[in-house]
């Protein structure tokens, strides 16, 4: 087998290891799917095929309960972040499916949220629910002595207790994967209170009353965060401290800039929000009001007193969004390690992800809507996040607008052969689920990562969506998984 070098980032150690083998990928469905080959940061080669399968949201046969029906035409993979507006400097849209593993499953929402009964609101609030289908089943049950009076034996009890273990870490039925609730407000201001008030109302600022609205986007655009940036042709910029000013090592560091800002912060959770300030730009600048951010969770809501404290260098808010998280934003860019910045490169250098890469950083959605990777068959709940009119939408009793939908019952996975003649079926994982209510459309991204140790020389991507081909490629698996 072919071997090259890659020297360590130091310069001065070389390692050898073996060249990635080849693989021949077909497409056998009539979806978009690509493979490539990736090296994790211990030198490990892999092979990922990433494939895209996506539906039309359409009326069910009940009010609020919708079909998914394949779309037409086959929705493309994509292979860059696309951003809202085309712009790089707004909240991402679609990340690009490029990832080589996600350990969790990406559940996200495009859209507006919408107030009940299509009628303006000052604030209403919207939820995403997740859950696997059918009842749960029971627990194994204790066992009982014939003699209530003798205790068990413990060869028994220990066998119970793995038992239980087991139902325990096996995927129950019925499990709720993701159960969120957001409170959204209408347009919404901070004043500054005039100097007599602010020594009176314990804070320099208060919150005025949301107006009513019709339709709020659910974008981090709308969510606590920001930045105060200031540049040199500003009127105030001769006000800033200079303890808060950039240093010129931070000046040259900004990229694609002649003209850098003389001073800079902002919210590292979310630098495109709205509520996000610092006390030093407040007094240079002085700003009396500013815009609020019109999204939160209902338990941590924005406050005026809340907003100074941050203003003065306390925590910042919780981040409130069903969107894709940005990828330097944190906490999402914690996962990506300590990186080593390498000076020198040389033709045969590759790099590698940092040591201590955490894999959950491909992952784009927000904590509380990331869950075990999907196997079809969930069922989805959102409310107020589609308008009150789409054909597919019902209402609840309080006048929510209401939509459901089951993932279909499918599979993909690829046929593998090598030398040796030996065949494999190897399932696809559903790692992201994009629910876009702009475009009544649901796309769902499969992936599977295996070793590239020259094991196989082909994979064929195949489709399963017929109980038929579903029992046979369980049986297929079951039996592969007995040998192994």
């Amino acid at each position: 087998m072919a071997r090259r070098r890659r020297r360590h980032q130091s310069g001065r150690l070389t390692v050898e290891f073996p060249a990635i083998p080849s693989l021949r990928f077909d497409n056998r469905t009539g979806f978009d799917a690509l493979h490539f080959d990736t090296v994790d940061q211990n030198g490990v080669a892999f092979h990922v095929i990433a494939a895209k399968t996506a539906y039309a949201l359409r009326p069910g046969d009940a009010p609020g309960q919708a079909l998914l029906i394949p779309v037409d035409e086959a929705a493309l993979l994509h292979v860059t972040d696309v951003h809202h507006g085309d712009d790089i400097e707004q909240s991402v849209r679609y990340e690009n499916d490029l990832a080589p593993y996600k350990p969790l499953c990406d559940i996200v929402v495009v859209g507006d949220a919408h107030p009940p009964a299509g009628a303006a609101a000052p604030w209403f609030d919207v939820s995403l629910r997740v859950q696997r289908p059918d009842l749960p089943p029971r627990l194994p049950e204790r066992p009982h002595p014939l003699n209530p009076w003798q205790p068990l034996s413990p060869e028994v009890y220990q066998q119970w207790q793995r038992e239980l273990a087991a139902a325990e870490r096996t995927p129950q039925p019925g499990e709720v994967l993701v159960d969120k609730t957001l409170r959204v407000h209408g347009e919404r201001r901070l004043h500054r209170h005039a100097a007599p008030l602010r020594w009176l109302q314990g804070t320099p600022w208060r919150l005025g009353s949301a107006a009513a609205s019709s339709r709020v986007p659910l974008r981090y655009e709308y969510a606590f965060g920001g930045e105060c940036r200031v540049e040199a042709a500003d009127a105030f910029a001769a006000q800033i401290p200079d303890q808060h000013k950039l240093t010129r090592e931070q000046q040259a560091a900004y990229p694609g800039t002649n003209n850098p800002p003389i001073a800079h912060d902002a919210c590292h959770g979310n630098p495109v929000g709205a509520g996000f300030t610092r006390d030093w730009y407040v007094q240079a600048s002085g700003i009396a009001s500013l815009p609020a951010p019109r999204i939160e969770y209902p338990a941590m809501p924005f406050t005026a007193k809340a907003f100074w404290q941050s203003a003065c260098g306390n925590e910042p808010f919780t981040v409130a969004g069903m969107g894709y998280v940005g990828r330097g934003w944190l906490p999402r860019r914690n996962l990506i390690g300590h990186v080593d910045i390498k000076r020198t490169w040389h033709d045969d250098d590759i790099p590698l992800l940092p040591k201590d890469f955490d894999f959950r950083y491909w992952n784009g959605a927000p904590a509380d809507q990331q869950c075990p990777h999907l196997e079809g068959g969930e069922r989805f709940v959102l409310v107020n996040l589609c308008a009150a009119d789409a054909g597919y939408a019902g209402a609840d009793a309080d006048g929510n607008s209401v939509v459901s939908f089951t993932l279909p019952r499918q599979a993909l996975f690829a046929l593998t052969a090598g030398a040796d003649g030996v065949v494999s079926a190897l399932p696809l994982a559903i790692d992201t689920v994009v629910i876009d209510l702009d475009n009544a459309q649901v796309d769902l991204t499969w992936r599977l990562a295996i070793v590239a140790d020259g094991a196989f020389d082909e994979a064929r991507l195949h489709h399963a969506a017929t109980p038929e081909a579903l029992a046979r490629l369980h049986e297929l698996t079951t039996s592969a998984a007995a040998l192994s």
